[in-house]
């Protein structure tokens, strides 16, 4: 910023002159041209001007810083406490203690003594009858039935059959033997033959049946009842009585008694301490730069000293 504002002054007149270009005449100024008429013509040159600017740097730097650091001391202190000291004394005391006692006493109760008596009651006895009922039964009869069914019949006859007898002799003297055989002959007929068949039929019958029937009837009956009677008993029953009586009883009581003690304890004490701190700085450093100035070379008459203000600038 500083090398910009160096920048502007410097060339401020250069502008200056660029905006007033009706001051400047061929032959100088318009007030005194015949002093400047010798005058050589405005010519540009550059030049350049060095110029200082800060600029800024950051920097570490290590710093001594105040801080505030707590360390442990113990210190002594005293206290009062209070001890319990025992004190044993005697004391009369009154006791009043229960003593079981033995009593006997009278008492009256009832008693129920049992009383029998007959009584006639009524009651109902089953009686077995037998009686003669009708009903129908289921009957199984047997039936002729006449049926032709087929048979075989035996129809043969008997035939007289011969044959040689082997008994040793030579074959013209042997005997001739004869038997009689059943030759038999199967011949199927139609006969008619009568057989019995079974017929469920219903038919009334006579039964009988045992039933029984209520039949009321009276006896007697021995009923006991109980009388209550009066009567006394001897009881025994415990009381407890009260008796007094004094005893002598030793008492501890405590006595709070004061004592000091010395007890330590540690505190934190503050203190200041230096230590170096590493924390990053700003800082303007100086910097030389050469910077252009634009200028013009123009004679300045003597008229125009006094009018700086209306000369090339």
């Amino acid at each position: 910023m500083l090398a910009y504002r160096s920048m502007v002054w410097l060339l401020a007149p250069v502008l200056m002159l660029a905006k007033s270009p009706s001051l400047v005449v061929a032959g100088g100024c318009a007030t005194c041209a015949p002093a400047v008429a010798t005058c050589q013509p405005c010519q540009p040159q550059v030049l350049y001007v060095q110029k200082t600017v800060m600029c800024p740097v950051m920097v570490t730097e290590t710093r001594m810083v105040t801080c505030t650091v707590c360390r442990p001391e113990v210190r002594q202190y005293t206290v009062t406490c209070y001890q319990a000291v025992p004190e044993t004394h005697a004391v009369q005391r009154q006791c009043t203690v229960m003593v079981p006692e033995m009593r006997t006493r009278t008492e009256q109760y009832t008693v129920c003594k049992p009383v029998m008596r007959e009584v006639v009651q009524q009651y109902t006895e089953m009686v077995p009858v037998v009686e003669t009922r009708q009903g129908t039964r289921c009957a199984c009869k047997m039936i002729p039935e006449k049926r032709k069914v087929i048979v075989c019949e035996d129809q043969g006859h008997w035939e007289q059959r011969s044959y040689s007898c082997a008994c040793g002799c030579c074959e013209p003297c042997r005997p001739v033997c004869t038997y009689r055989c059943w030759v038999p002959k199967i011949v199927q007929k139609e006969v008619e033959v009568t057989c019995m068949k079974a017929v469920m039929v219903q038919e009334p019958c006579t039964y009988q049946v045992t039933v029984c029937k209520p039949v009321p009837r009276t006896c007697k009956v021995q009923v006991c009842d109980y009388v209550p009677v009066p009567a006394t008993r001897q009881v025994c029953y415990t009381v407890c009585v009260p008796k007094t009586y004094t005893t002598t009883q030793y008492v501890t009581t405590y006595k709070c008694v004061p004592v000091q003690q010395n007890r330590s304890c540690t505190v934190m004490v503050p203190y200041q301490v230096q230590k170096p701190v590493t924390v990053q700085v700003c800082k303007m450093v100086p910097k030389t730069i050469t910077v252009p100035v634009c200028a013009t070379s123009c004679c300045v008459p003597t008229c125009c000293r006094g009018h700086h203000a209306h000369c090339c600038r």
